[in-house]
């Protein structure tokens, strides 16, 4: 008998569906070009502002429940809703990089 390990990809059941009819809501496009903008240029080494577009465009589709809620209550409630969860994503993964040191800066090789 085999055992089949399933893992999940996804962080909530929200993640697993992917709705991308939000884009259809008026100011919502120029909110994700404005924070990826933005991104881009204050974490411009972390993540470049077309990289943060595509990245803010899935985040959005993957969580489009919070996304929406948090358009209900104004466009700056959702710009400051999204530049968070990129903030989230990128940084701490860029702040785990930083902590690392090559083999060769430790053996003072390099």
């Amino acid at each position: 008998m085999k055992v089949i390990e399933i893992t999940n990809a996804y962080d909530s059941a929200e993640e697993a569906y992917a709705d991308w009819t939000l884009f259809a809501e008026e100011g919502v496009k120029g909110i994700v070009q404005a924070v990826a903008r933005s991104f881009g240029r204050d974490y411009g080494l972390t993540l470049e502002a077309e990289d943060a577009y595509q990245e803010a465009q899935i985040i959005l589709a993957t969580q489009s429940r919070k996304a929406r809620a948090a358009l209900a209550q104004g466009p700056g409630v959702l710009h400051r809703w999204l530049h968070q969860r990129l903030r989230d994503r990128f940084l701490t993964e860029a702040g785990h990089r930083a902590g690392h040191a090559s083999y060769d800066v430790l053996t003072g090789a390099a």
